[in-house]
């Protein structure tokens, strides 16, 4: 009987449709396996699934996440194919007259393939089963299957797409107090510390007396929560947070204590050893492979975390070798992670093409994740850097800002807005209490900045980053400064002998740090507004130390900009060695830019940058450096460079030392003449002239004559030109002027160009014999001309007040009602919007019809007024000072050399120092010079300098203090204060 079973079951013979669709899902499995994912047949239940997929990268690590199949094999599913205009088949329908299948297959938890094979080809076609991609045919339902998706590695990204719309991003709200390394998988608790710390460190709210996970002590440093660990500490229940260390016997806790040294101490070493040990294993055996696992998140992090401090202290070496050492066999997320941060370290270094692919690698990689937090950082960091790199053309403005909308981004964006309503309490408190708004800073709101700094930064959120650390700094800068001006005026009231450079040494470091942590970031408008206050109102000292600094560290796409600027603001504060480093580095960026352009990928006009920085640093230079330079600039005017440099042509002409000009003068003079440039010609033969050439005047004066308006800006005098030339400069200026009047009636205000009101006022001082006055005074009196149409004008006539005709004093005295000016204009065309009202001052008592009574009391006004106001104030005294030797005006310019605004206490000090008298100065006034001229900023130092020239030549305080100045940390103070200065 069993014999003739057997030979029954054996002689039974199989449909060909059970036939073929077996085929059909064995080759489908096996191009699925090709793909390196893992089919498994659902051989027992059939329900319209006839496989289960599970979801492998490329790199063969399981995603996680399932795809659903129906296979359907056969001739007979390709019978209606689907053909475009040109009857080339796109592909094919497959329909079902029954809506179950379908409804199933879109309703199910999981993403759905329709796979049909051509057994012919062998070839297997699919689609993604959706809502969308059904559509219905009055008696069915059909899909189509399009001819280019078919099972094979070219369509792996979209096939990973289709297994991605399957997961689902984690329920965030709601889960702030209950944060915790048991709130995500084990194994990622370590990551989402540094990235998200949202979710791991324990909510202030909750109980001190519970005991800290290391990855929520790790989270709590993340989150700038310092003084909370201390808390946990002294509860007893935490011994570990003190006594962590390199021996403690879990991992995790060593790189607690050494992370958190590098956070709080910056010292790198115990984090960089611990790196070194925490490394994959070479050749592992089963066992150990399998410990090397549990291990790899660990690897990733440590690497990571090393890598980011590295990078921040610009080590990029090591921070690339630490990254390459964490190898490959990483899983996805960490993997993406690592390839992040090499991205980054690349970029810096000048390989933009291998670190964007890099980028992108790490976007695809985390593709998958969409139920990690941590993981959509990293994607959103990715695409941001992509599209940073990309041309204009290419850049995909909407996909970068949805994948940059993350719960990474709106966390780290919360701490941002703590931290500065912090701030704002702090310095409305202050102000309510008529205190410096940043005597007190708000640690918990720096701390909070520090934390939206460390988890952009580990993110490879290189924006964000370096955003939050501006912020941070900013309040840095300010507070420091006033904390050490506050020092210094302690130091100087109780210890008179005592240097002011001398005094608040920590503050000082503190700021230097702080301007050198805002070049290596890139926060080159925080930078420059830092450095710019601190070159003029002092401490500059920090400001020379960090662009000493800079010289010495690396170019990278990041600093290259900041570097750039603080030679600009800074470079005078160079020493001469140093100076002439960075000068004869800028002349070899100006002649052949492509190494620097290729080694930084600049995103600025390098040619531009580089003039800028190279006209500061050759104040600090030597001669040689100076003769380079004038070598370089023959050459390019030589090359007939473009317009848009030639104004840089000329201001670096302007730079260079007149002993170098006067020794290349004639190949000077020969390029000046050969140039097609008229601008530029003037420009280098007025040069020559303030040298000393008397064949380049000669040649401006020629030109002049025949017209040249060009060459009228550049003649040493007006006095100088022949009266044919002022009768055709006269007629040239009346006209423009006349233009000016009509055309501000018309609501029309020109910017920048001739000043044609002051050049016409001039011409008729110099040629009263051709002088058109009516037109100055119509366009002066005018409310309806823009101000800085008038200011040049309204001086002119005050510093030649005594040679204006009367008939021409009479038509000006409109300007002045109850012996106040009245004479406005329309403002806004300039940053000095308050410049005319004092210039009118000046002019109202240079003419008499302001007396000294009603200036001193508006300057009185004035004095309590705005930073402008003040300076307008000390402008005006300046100008009365002349008039007569007042005591209580230069007792108010004494007051006003220690004003709060250090452009007040320039003027002021600039006003004293060019009164000094022959005889011995007053005590008070001795005094408040010395102690302008010893300021630890530049700014003051600087007007006092250039004062010294017009004070009397005689005078011991004169002569100690051109000693003194000609020793000052500036190359610009020690030039102006010296005899040829």
């Amino acid at each position: 009987m069993l014999r003739g079973a057997l030979g029954a079951v054996v002689g039974m013979r199989a449909s060909t449709q059970e036939q073929t669709g077996s085929a059909g899902v064995a080759r489908v499995m096996a191009d699925f396996t090709d793909l390196a994912w893992g089919p498994v047949e659902n051989s027992r239940h059939d329900l319209g699934i006839d496989l289960f997929l599970q979801v492998r990268d490329e790199r063969r690590f399981d995603r996680t996440v399932l795809v659903t199949a129906q296979v359907k094999a056969g001739s007979s599913y390709f019978s209606e194919p689907v053909t475009d205009d040109q009857g080339n088949c796109t592909g094919w329908w497959y329909a079902e007259s029954d809506a179950r299948h379908f409804g199933d297959w879109i309703q199910h938890a999981l993403p759905h393939l329709l796979v049909i094979h051509d057994e012919t080809t062998r070839t297997s076609y699919w689609a993604h089963v959706t809502r969308e991609a059904v559509v219905s045919t009055g008696d069915g339902f059909k899909i189509q299957v399009p001819v280019q998706q078919k099972v094979e590695p070219a369509c792996r990204d979209a096939l990973l797409e289709v297994a991605v719309s399957g997961k689902q991003p984690p329920v965030l709200q709601g889960t702030s107090f209950a944060a915790g390394a048991k709130a995500v998988a084990p194994g990622r608790a370590l990551r989402h510390a540094l990235l998200t710390p949202r979710l791991i460190a324990p909510h202030r709210n909750t109980s001190y007396e519970r005991t800290l996970a290391p990855e929520e002590a790790i989270g709590l440093i993340t989150q700038g929560r310092e003084r909370d660990l201390q808390w946990y500490a002294r509860k007893g229940t935490n011994p570990r947070i003190a006594e962590a260390g390199p021996g403690d016997r879990s991992w995790e806790w060593r790189f607690f204590s050494a992370y958190q040294q590098a956070v709080t101490t910056e010292d790198l070493q115990p984090l960089l050893d611990l790196a070194a040990t925490t490394r994959p294993v070479q050749k592992a055996t089963g066992k150990q492979r399998k410990g090397r696992g549990e291990q790899t998140h660990r690897i990733a992090a440590c690497a990571v975390t090393a890598a980011v401090f590295l990078t921040a202290v610009e080590r990029l070496k090591e921070a690339e070798a630490i990254l390459l050492a964490a190898g490959d066999d990483l899983p996805p997320i960490d993997h993406a992670w690592v390839l992040m941060q090499r991205a980054i370290v690349l970029s810096e270094r000048g390989d933009i093409g291998e670190a964007r692919r890099l980028a992108a690698t790490a976007q695809q990689s985390v593709a998958l994740d969409l139920d990690d937090v941590t993981a959509a950082a990293i994607g959103a960091s990715a695409a941001d850097f992509i599209f940073r790199t990309s041309g204009q053309a290419a850049r995909n403005l909407a996909a970068t800002m949805t994948a940059a909308d993350t719960a990474a981004s709106w966390w780290r964006s919360q701490s941002v807005a703590w931290a500065l309503t912090e701030h704002e309490e702090k310095a409305f408190s202050a102000w309510g209490q008529c205190a410096d708004a940043d005597t007190q800073t708000s640690d918990t709101a720096q701390d909070r900045l520090l934390s939206a700094w460390l988890t952009a930064s580990f993110a490879g959120a290189r924006g964000a980053a370096a955003a939050a650390l501006a912020q941070h700094a900013q309040h840095e800068v300010m507070h420091h400064e006033v904390t050490w001006r506050s020092e210094v005026a302690t130091g100087l009231s109780t210890q008179h002998n005592r240097s002011p450079h001398s005094l608040a040494v920590p503050t000082t470091r503190s700021l230097e740090n702080a301007l050198d942590e805002l070049r290596r970031f890139g926060c080159n408008k925080t930078l420059e507004i830092s450095a710019r206050r601190l070159w003029a109102a002092g401490p500059a000292s920090p400001v020379r130390g960090a662009v000493e600094r800079s010289v010495r560290a690396p170019w990278t796409h990041t600093n290259a900009r900041a570097k750039l600027m603080l030679l600009e603001r800074a470079g005078d504060l160079l020493p001469a060695e140093l100076a002439d480093e960075a000068a004869r580095h800028c002349l070899l960026l100006l002649e052949d830019p492509g190494p620097f352009a290729k080694q930084v990928w600049p995103s600025f006009l390098i040619a531009h940058y580089v003039h800028r920085a190279l006209w500061r640093v050759l104040s600090a230079a030597g001669d040689s450096v100076h003769a380079e330079t004038a070598e370089l600039l023959l050459r390019m005017v030589s090359d007939q460079q473009k317009q848009s440099v030639e104004e840089d042509l000329a201001k670096l002409a302007a730079h260079l030392r007149p002993t170098i000009m006067t020794a290349s003068a004639d190949r000077i003079r020969s390029a000046a003449l050969d140039h097609s440039s008229k601008s530029l010609s003037a420009t280098l033969l007025g040069l020559l002239v303030s040298c000393g050439d008397h064949t380049a005047e000669a040649e401006l004066l020629r030109r002049t004559e025949a017209g040249d308006i060009d060459a009228i800006g550049e003649i040493p005098s007006l006095a100088d030109i022949t009266s044919p030339t002022a009768q055709k400069l006269i007629n040239m200026a009346t006209a423009r002027c006349q233009e000016q009047v009509e055309a501000a009636h018309g609501s029309q205000w020109g910017l920048g160009g001739w000043d044609w009101a002051r050049l016409l006022t001039l011409c008729n001082f110099f040629f009263p014999e051709h002088a058109e006055w009516e037109p100055v005074t119509d366009l002066i009196l005018d409310p309806q001309v823009a101000q800085e149409h008038k200011e040049g004008a309204v001086r002119a006539l005050t510093q030649r007040a005594d040679q204006i005709p009367d008939a021409v004093v009479v038509r000006l005295r409109d300007g002045f009602a109850s012996g106040l000016p009245t004479v406005t204009g329309v403002p806004g065309l300039t940053d000095e919007a308050g410049d005319l009202t004092e210039a009118a001052f000046a002019l109202g008592l240079a003419i008499g019809t302001v007396d000294s009574a009603t200036a001193l009391q508006h300057i009185l006004t004035w004095l309590r007024g705005s930073a402008s106001q003040r300076q307008a104030a000390a402008r005006l005294v300046a100008g009365l000072s002349q008039q007569a030797q007042d005591p209580t005006v230069r007792g108010a310019l004494v007051i006003m050399t220690g004003d709060p605004q250090y452009q007040v206490r320039a003027a002021a000090a600039f006003s004293l120092t060019h009164g000094l008298q022959a005889d011995t100065p007053e005590c008070a006034v001795d005094a408040a010079i010395s102690t302008a001229a010893r300021e630890p900023g530049c700014r003051v130092p600087l007007a006092v300098a250039r004062a010294l020239h017009d004070a009397p030549p005689a005078g011991e305080t004169r002569q100690t203090l051109q000693t003194e100045l000609q020793g000052h940390m500036s190359a610009l103070v020690r030039t102006a204060a010296s005899p040829q200065g």
